[in-house]
């Protein structure tokens, strides 16, 4: 055992003094023009090395390259604004009244106004009594004749458009019709609608 530390002594000494130095390579007398050829490469490509320059800007994303056409958005596709549909013209009754223009209210009647951004018939059906957001108004005259006593068709049918909530048919919400007729529209207007009102039979 004593054996073995003594030999391992030497040898861990040796290492010690191995790692402590670095061996300096020597070229042989065959090599040596190699050594210097590789010094003086090394020198001139250090003197030739690029500097360090700015590199021109990068492409915006505008810029595409010549040979890319650029394809232009598509438009998504915009609808028209809905307007309230055109409806046929009824057949026309004579207006019990006389006192309105038929042609001139079923006009007002199919016309979007600006005021509430909707038409009488954007509520109301021409050719049925069903309900739509209003009542339907096929019929109406007869109906309007037995509503409100004291009232006749056409008192009813005028109050109705200047003052919707005055009297609400049982399964109508109040508040539906805009108040603001009695200032959108003439007195004349209002007959005109009347009159034709009570041409939808």
């Amino acid at each position: 055992m004593n054996r073995v530390y003594r030999l391992a002594l030497p040898v861990a000494v040796l290492l010690l003094a191995a790692c402590g130095t670095v061996a300096t390579p020597v070229w042989s007398e065959q090599a040596q023009g190699t050594e210097a050829a590789l010094l003086v490469t090394s020198e001139y490509q250090t003197q030739i090395a690029p500097t360090a320059t700015p590199l021109p800007p990068t492409a915006t994303s505008t810029e595409l390259p010549p040979t890319v056409t650029p394809v232009p958005p598509t438009a998504a596709p915009t609808e028209p604004p809905t307007a309230a549909p055109t409806l046929p013209p009824p057949t026309v009754a004579p207006a019990a009244s006389g006192a309105g223009d038929v042609e001139a209210g079923r006009e007002l009647f199919n016309e979007v106004r600006g005021e509430v951004n909707f038409a009488c018939a954007t509520c109301h059906y021409f050719d049925r009594e069903d309900m739509l957001i209003g009542p339907g108004l096929l019929n109406v005259a007869v109906r309007a004749e037995t509503r409100v006593a004291g009232q006749t068709a056409d008192e009813y049918l005028h109050n109705s458009i200047l003052h919707p909530g005055d009297y609400v048919v049982e399964g109508f919400v109040d508040g539906l019709m805009p108040q603001t007729y009695g200032d959108i529209f003439t007195e004349e207007q209002i007959n005109n609608l009347v009159a034709y009102l009570k041409t939808l039979q």
